[in-house]
């Protein structure tokens, strides 16, 4: 092991953690340690070699810190998004409420980097739950009506999703008699409640990875935060519900029950579904929100299909990992155009229209990128030869569609975009944030020698002859009904952000006025919701507030797994 190791490795979960100590005394140079935090993760994922492992026994019950290829790939997903975001973010921040934005941003980075390098239960829940808390503090950084209604989804979905996912550790923790996540998926097999175990890691990972029925806080939260937040929440920490599916589940294992095919059945409403609200919004946030439902949903089929047939786990598990990093960036460089204004006239308009649509096209398949390289791996390994499950016979026409959703998903975007952006000045940061997200979706493949193995080998990037046909003709038919949109269709239905949540009217803030009585389905959820917002009473509150709970969980784990140990 190079001794430098666990130096980078303290230095990536601690570094946030230290610049916070400099925050009292810090001016409007503090900021600029953003895009640096990031840095010392990145070097740990390039120079470390798969099978790094070290033990430290002093923190919570010896914590296990470990490197494989599939957590070096999200660790470089993670690193380079807020790296570059942090650039953005320069060009983006203005000094209002300033330090209380430093410290939620370095709070939630901390817990988005450790998670990815956790090997034991204890560290990487305490990680996720930081992550997830701290977060909220984003959501409502704008402090307005419409950022504290979905602060307040975004907190009851999330203390739901932290309880579940708890129990579901819990018990598999317990089965194996061991806390490291690697010797979790073989005792859920083999325990009397597998069954339980696995419904709860699902749908505990679930809230945060967009599981249908479970999503609608994050078309609410993702497009009330700052942007650069946004390209990190939907970039970036979205993935850590789907990193936790495949260190928890058991993938390459016989799973009892139908817990695959049930993946990819809701893999594919969410894909769709994703898609088919996110073409009824009206503002560009709220539709790459949906975007990122729907692009998870092909994750979350991946992971249904590794769960339904264990044979085929190994060549899944990387191309999930794959998918996810092209899909991070590709969905940051997205969230952070939003804030980019386009020039007024000339080649540099041409060249910011291609930048702003390289991304989209990506997730699309386009050849020569990296969602190309993404779909032709994705479509090899769910060849339907391959897979013994019910539903892989329909797994090439979900693929197609879903390809089809995405572009036309980008197309809405790209329309909203040119109708709503007015023409002006970008301070430099903010562009030059921008331009370095958009290289690192296209690039990043290039430097990661590791990801896929033999997948990664083939000139993916350089399509055969026989799979353009594969690649471009979702592209061609997402196109052509879009083109056919814009003609017949004059104004496309509203579906206002949250779908479902829509059952359940508002908050309304203001004295003297007549507060909206909720449906009668929705009269418990909306009693739960106001007993959540009291987190939303000043910053203070919130600060302390959202602490507190953090802490409280913190206590209760640790109780809980000294128990069953």
């Amino acid at each position: 092991m190079m001794p430098a190791l666990p130096f980078l490795a303290i230095a990536a979960v601690g570094l946030p953690l230290l610049w916070l100590l400099t925050l009292p005394l810090a001016g409007r140079w503090h900021r600029f340690g953003l895009p640096l935090l990031p840095v010392p993760a990145l070097l740990l994922a390039l120079v470390s070699t798969s099978g790094w492992q070290w033990s430290l026994p002093w923190l919570l019950m010896d914590s296990q810190w470990l490197l494989d290829d599939l957590r070096r790939t999200f660790l470089t997903l993670t690193a380079v998004l807020w790296s570059t975001a942090g650039v953005f973010a320069l060009g983006y921040l203005d000094n209002r409420n300033l330090k209380r934005f430093l410290v939620f941003w370095c709070l939630t980075l901390t817990g988005n980097l450790g998670l990815v390098i956790a090997g034991d239960a204890a560290s990487f829940y305490s990680f996720f739950a930081l992550m997830t808390f701290a977060s909220y503090g984003l959501v409502v950084h704008e402090g307005t009506d419409e950022a504290f209604r979905a602060g307040r989804v975004y907190m009851a979905m999330a203390v739901v999703g932290e309880m579940l996912l708890l129990a579901g550790l819990m018990l598999a923790a317990e089965e194996a008699d061991s806390l490291l996540l690697t010797e979790l998926a073989d005792a859920v097999v083999t325990a009397p409640q597998a069954q339980l175990i696995i419904g709860l890691l699902i749908t505990g990972f679930g809230v945060k990875a967009g599981l249908p029925l479970l999503h609608f806080w994050l078309p609410l939260a993702h497009p009330v935060a700052p942007t650069p937040a946004s390209a990190v929440l939907s970039g970036a920490m979205i993935k850590a519900g789907l990193l936790g599916w495949v260190l928890t589940l058991p993938l390459g294992l016989a799973t009892p029950g139908d817990w695959g095919d049930l993946m990819v059945v809701a893999g594919a409403a969410a894909s769709l579904g994703g898609a088919l609200a996110g073409v009824c919004q009206r503002k560009t946030k709220a539709v790459l929100a949906y975007s990122s439902i729907s692009q998870m949903g092909l994750m979350m089929l991946l992971v249904g299909a590794a769960l339904a047939t264990p044979d085929r786990a190994a060549v899944i598990v990387p191309i999930i990992g794959l998918y996810a990093l092209h899909h991070g960036l590709a969905k940051g460089a997205l969230f952070l155009s939003t804030a980019v204004h386009p020039p007024a006239a000339g080649p540099v308009r041409w060249a910011y229209w291609l930048l702003l649509a390289l991304p989209g096209f990506s997730l699309a398949g386009l050849p020569w990128t990296s969602g190309a390289l993404a779909k032709l791996a994705m479509k090899e390994a769910l060849a339907s030869d391959h897979l013994t499950m019910v539903t892989a016979t329909w797994l090439s026409p979900l693929m197609t569609a879903g390809a089809v959703a995405t572009l036309l998903l980008i197309l809405r975007f790209l329309w909203l975009h040119h109708k709503q952006a007015e023409p002006a000045a970008n301070p430099p940061w903010r562009t030059a944030g921008w331009l370095l997200t958009v290289a690192g979706s296209g690039l990043v493949f290039w430097v990661l020698p590791w990801q896929a193995g033999e997948l990664v080998e083939q000139p993916y990037w350089l399509p055969k002859a026989y799979q353009y046909p594969a690649l471009l003709a979702p592209i061609g038919l997402a196109l052509t009904a879009g083109f056919l949109a814009a003609l017949l269709v004059r104004r496309a239905p509203a579906v206002p952000p949250g779908d479902l949540l829509a059952l359940w009217p508002a908050r309304r803030p203001a004295s003297g006025t007549v507060r909206a009585q909720p449906a009668p389905a929705g009269r418990a959820l909306q009693r739960w919701s106001d007993k959540v917002s009291a987190l939303s009473v000043g910053a203070d509150t919130r600060l302390r507030s959202g602490g507190l709970l953090a802490l409280a969980i913190l206590v209760l784990l640790v109780t809980l797994i000294n128990q069953v140990s």
